[in-house]
């Protein structure tokens, strides 16, 4: 071809833009483990731009932010054609502990509903199906809150999970130093087929998957079943754990030697039960096989346990399936570095229909060629987060020259939602830092990032923009509200629901 009639990829890219398709924004909610506001983002995915909608006072530092709808759902309308809102719940370091709800308007306006007391600091909060009860755990303790048909805030605790014995939990740290060992997460499944539901913990310090029967009238969880690491001796760390939706299958990230396992879920016997113990006689999880979140020359044995335990395994999540009310087609889990000078990283899995990795290994071998992976490094470390949400492309009618010039592209494009609490972007790098040269190579940075992700083939995970950037206030563009209080770098993030016509 002759060189003078290449296209520029720049401007392929920009031609392929059906901007009339895209929502006007996308919205964020955001907290900080330095900062005690929570910040309401807008991201333009015609403009690529993102910036400060709204900001309020929190309780925070806010680890971890969950909301009470579905993010690709519009918001439902009352019977007097008015917009209905959502609902926000945030966990805090605050001492001493609590959680906290959140409204946030049609108009996009964050008000406070309430705050309640919690045992131990938490680490994760979650409204699972039939959306009647809140779940929240972290370190030694867990809480189950009603919550309020009314206002959608925390009505009375109906129950206290204890991951210590009940006569050492008035000694047990329950500071967020306890996240480190204690409990992590809670998901839940109804297995397809039956009436049972179970709710799954992962447990860093005692290496184990805690497995619970749900009640979930009632709200109840009875522990049935201690799940051990599949590797017996070695210090896991199971830390984050998500579900297919065909419930069969769960995901679990070990913070410690950053891995990414894979489980059948089944019905067991129950051998004993009481009011408040039931015990199940065999493992209803089945260890399928093994990912590394590493690149092979970084993870064990091409590279000593030393090097692995530079990085630490931080979240997973599910991706969307490649069309709406499809299965997810891969599984995404991110690592932060444990020192400023070591870069975290971000995986994709390819996922087969029964929510497998392709292609399978065995459950006691890793696959050393990097087949059904694709990796990203950050820019940064991460900090103590490097969370991540996912928004479908397919939703704002997203095309890019990647999709136009290859045709053999597969997958689920998103638009990544990745979070930074790295010194860089919290404002307070040193000069001498070994991150410096890389951070200045000029990628947009910031506390909240968005990135994206085409498909396979395509030319994989792309930094997009930051905020803050370091010259929002500088700007004053109209209509702009800017921080009070500065972000100084990001614990989570999440997408928020599309308000109606925003996606039309």
């Amino acid at each position: 071809m002759d060189i003078d009639m290449m296209v520029p990829v720049q401007q392929v890219y920009m031609s392929s833009l059906n901007v009339s398709s895209y929502p006007e924004s996308l919205h964020v909610l955001a907290g900080s483990f330095r900062s005690l506001s929570l910040f309401l983002l807008a991201f333009s995915p015609a403009k690529r731009t993102l910036s400060l909608v709204h900001q309020v006072p929190g309780y925070g530092p806010h680890q971890y932010v969950t909301t009470d709808r579905d993010k690709t759902r519009s918001l439902r309308r009352q019977a007097d054609g008015k917009l209905d809102g959502s609902i926000a719940y945030t966990t805090s370091w605050a001492v001493p502990p609590i959680l906290s709800s959140w409204e946030i308007t049609p108009e996009w306006q964050i008000n406070h509903l309430d705050n309640v007391p919690i045992t131990a600091v938490s680490s994760y909060i979650t409204l699972p199906p039939p959306y009647t009860h809140i779940y929240s755990m972290g370190g030694p303790t867990g809480e189950v809150h009603l919550r309020s048909p009314q206002t959608g805030s925390f009505a009375e605790k109906v129950q206290e999970v204890l991951f210590v014995p009940s006569d050492r939990l008035a000694d047990a740290d329950k500071s967020r130093k306890a996240l480190r060992y204690g409990s992590h997460a809670i998901e839940f499944t109804h297995i397809p087929g039956t009436s049972t539901r179970l709710a799954f913990v992962p447990v860093l310090g005692t290496n184990s998957i805690e497995v619970y029967l749900h009640n979930p009238d009632s709200g109840y969880l009875t522990h049935v079943y201690s799940s051990p690491s599949p590797r017996h001796g070695v210090n896991d760390g199971p830390r984050h754990v998500k579900i297919h939706p065909n419930g069969k299958m769960l995901y679990c990230v070990t913070e410690h030697n950053n891995l990414l396992d894979v489980y059948s879920i089944s019905e067991r016997e129950q051998t004993n039960s009481t009011e408040t113990e039931s015990t199940w006689s065999t493992n209803p999880l089945t260890h399928l096989g093994t990912r590394s979140l590493l690149p092979p020359h970084l993870s064990y044995p091409n590279a000593p346990m030393k090097t692995v335990h530079r990085f630490r395994g931080d979240t997973l999540m599910l991706g969307p399936g490649a069309e709406e009310g499809q299965l997810p087609t891969e599984i995404w889990a991110t690592t932060r570095g444990t020192t400023e000078a070591d870069r975290g990283w971000i995986s994709v899995f390819k996922l087969d229909k029964a929510g497998m990795f392709i292609p399978p290994s065995s459950s006691n071998e890793l696959l050393s060629a990097e087949e059904g992976v694709e990796r990203y490094e950050t820019p940064t470390s991460g900090g103590k987060a490097h969370a991540i949400d996912l928004y479908p492309k397919s939703v704002t009618s997203y095309s890019s020259p990647f999709t136009a010039l290859n045709s053999t592209r597969t997958g689920s494009p998103v638009w990544i939602l990745l979070t930074d609490d790295s010194d860089y972007a919290a404002g307070e790098l040193r000069e001498e830092s070994s991150a410096t040269e890389t951070i200045k190579a000029g990628k947009p940075l910031g506390g909240v990032r968005v990135l994206e992700w085409d498909g396979w083939l395509s030319d994989g995970v792309r930094e997009v923009v930051g905020w803050p950037s370091g010259t929002d206030e500088e700007r004053g563009v109209k209509g702009i509200e800017y921080a009070k209080e500065p972000m100084r770098g990001g614990s989570h993030a999440v997408w928020l629901t599309a308000q109606e016509g925003d996606l039309d």
